[in-house]
């Protein structure tokens, strides 16, 4: 899975540790002209294991907490099946107990009867969109099991479905034996292509109109300035995809390209020495990992095709208790979601499995290192509910523009500005700055040996950030908060109070009202603590409102934004990543 290079990551710590020296901005300055990129209302989905996805349908819990986002946002959060299990799927006729689904060990397959699709058609809230990946591995006679899956999924889900994948992680499938050495792009596209051929030339696709699902292409994992993790050297990248012909700019076919990323690794020793929370909890470190997209987004661009984070999380290999389920991975997660926004990437899919790490919910109870986990929410899903809280006010087909803002832009600060239409509705800041307290260490879903036992000296370091927006005095403005009792809490986190029942997902308590008024100048002053998320809201009438100022210009391109700070931080890594 991919992360940053030691050379990359050196560069990291040496920048991340001079400028935490001196403690971030508390002035912050929205400029009048910021180049922006769509925010949408389902901008934060999930990817779900296939082999785990039955774990989540037999309990109400995902359902209860995604129709909670679904209240806010007034659109379901948008659902992906798939992962490594789906190169390992198969369809087949019946299954002994008129089972639906089997799992083996030799060989690893996951045996599925057409029946087993029906059973998560009606669980996801209303409006659910639903991504179906294909097992695009089994290339035998003619790829006929992922088009009987496809055929199946259809009948079940019918318009639920809205798209296909063909494929997990197609760049790895060297290494897992599935393709041989020569594997490319060229000869993705022409299997691709055939794939896609047959499908579209059946009859239960040909009688599904317009409402037939169309493809999400690409699924890469490895990132593109990082050398491939596993033992194969490809060209996979969406600029050599685009550049050799798989492109779609009528939509006919392709409707979106894919990419994977994990900043971080369980899965050999190199890596797992390598984790740490303070390096996930770093807005520099996330502005590396991302920024490593740009010209992968200008690329889909020019092809008139959206690119997406398709399956992702904090520590590739099911996660790591103490790191992706705190609060610091809560605050990276909304840092991650509106920086993929604001580049031109504006969905982001988190991995869950059953009993992973990083699941920010688990549905069953179940063993894990001498342990036994409850069933439960982890810290790190209160950063899906503050995201609903800044994309809520949208209408169908409405979308906000985000940009991130160039003096909100170090290790433990990042901050973005989010328009509709011409006007400035909304500004986020998130203070990233690690503070590991004492309370909230522990959560009955979590392993309790990662529990916090290295604690912050003194007082949590707090400020009195002043920003100069575009706002005109006197206009009163709302202020949500994402908050914990630490980076390090896996518990007591809420959003301006509002919590959600540990094992039913119900939400809990009142919304803590709390408003400022906008000073001479545009100038805005608020309080923040060190590890918080806040977000700012122009308000009207006594409801949030897209609020009032100077336009920002509109722009297809995804650097325009971008400050010149960071275009020099990104030059000089890639640089030593290609040395390194």
């Amino acid at each position: 899975m991919p992360i940053m290079s030691s050379c990359s990551l050196l560069l990291l710590l040496l920048l991340s540790n001079a400028k935490s020296s001196m403690g971030h901005t508390s002035n912050v300055q929205v400029p009048a002209n910021l180049s922006t990129r769509a925010l949408v209302r389902d901008v934060y989905g999930y990817s779900v294991e296939p082999v785990w996805l039955n774990s989540y349908v037999n309990s109400s819990l995902m359902a209860t907490l995604l129709q909670g986002i679904t209240d806010v946002t007034g659109k379901a959060p948008p659902i992906r099946i798939g992962g490594t299990t789906s190169d390992e799927t198969y369809i087949i006729e019946s299954l002994p107990g008129n089972a639906t689904s089997a799992e083996t060990t030799k060989p690893e397959m996951w045996n599925v009867t057409a029946s087993w699709y029906s059973t998560f058609a009606d669980y996801f809230p209303g409006g659910t969109e639903i991504i179906y990946c294909l097992n695009f591995a089994d290339n035998s006679s003619g790829w006929a099991n992922a088009q009987e899956q496809a055929q199946a999924v259809w009948e079940a889900l019918g318009d639920k479905l809205v798209l296909f994948e063909l494929g997990n992680e197609i760049d790895h499938f060297i290494s897992e034996g599935w393709r041989a050495h020569g594997w490319d792009v060229r000869e993705y596209i022409a299997q691709f292509n055939s794939v896609t051929a047959s499908i579209l030339d059946s009859s239960w696709y040909t009688e599904a109109g317009e409402v037939a699902p169309k493809f999400q292409a690409a699924v890469f994992a490895d990132p593109p300035w990082v050398p491939d993790q596993q033992d194969e050297i490809d060209n996979f990248d969406i600029i050599n995809l685009t550049r050799e012909g798989l492109v779609d700019p009528e939509h006919k076919v392709i409707e979106t390209y894919s990419v994977h990323l994990y900043p971080q690794s369980t899965c050999d020793t190199e890596r797992w020495l390598r984790m740490r929370l303070d390096l996930l909890s770093n807005h520099t470190t996330l502005w590396l990992n991302v920024s490593q997209y740009v010209p992968q987004v200008a690329a889909a661009d020019a092809a008139n095709t959206t690119l997406v984070f398709g399956e992702t999380n904090s520590v590739s290999c099911s996660g790591r208790s103490g790191i992706s389920d705190t609060f610091g991975a809560a605050l990276w997660g909304v840092d991650y979601v509106l920086l993929a926004s604001s580049i031109g990437m504006p969905h982001v899919y988190f991995h869950l499995g059953a009993e992973a790490e990083y699941s920010a919910f688990t549905p069953w109870p179940y063993e894990l290192d001498n342990e036994t986990l409850c069933s439960g929410i982890r810290a790190n899903f209160y950063s899906h509910y503050f995201i609903a809280k800044v994309v809520e006010g949208l209408g169908e087909d409405e979308s906000y523009g985000i940009a991130a803002l160039p003096g909100a832009n170090s290790s433990d600060l990042g901050g973005y500005a989010i328009y509709r239409d011409d006007s400035l509705a909304k500004l986020v800041f998130l203070d990233l700055g690690v503070w590991n307290g004492t309370q909230g260490l522990s959560n009955p879903s979590t392993l309790s040996s990662t529990d916090g036992t290295v604690f912050s000296n003194g007082t949590r370091p707090s400020h009195n950030m002043t920003v100069r927006s575009s706002w005109p005095p006197g206009q009163n403005v709302s202020i949500i908060r994402l908050q914990g009792p630490g980076t390090n809490a896996k518990s007591l986190v809420s959003v301006s109070g509002t919590t959600f029942e540990m094992t039913t997902g119900e939400k809990l308590g009142t919304e803590v009202e709390e408003y400022v008024e906008v000073g001479d100048g545009g100038v805005v002053t608020f309080h923040m603590v060190q590890a918080e998320g806040v977000l700012l809201q122009a308000v009207r009438n006594g409801t949030n409102s897209s609020g009032s100022g100077s336009s920002p210009v509109q722009s297809d391109g995804a650097t325009d934004g971008v400050s010149r700070d960071f275009v020099f931080v990104v030059a000089l890594s890639l640089a030593l990543v290609m040395v390194a």
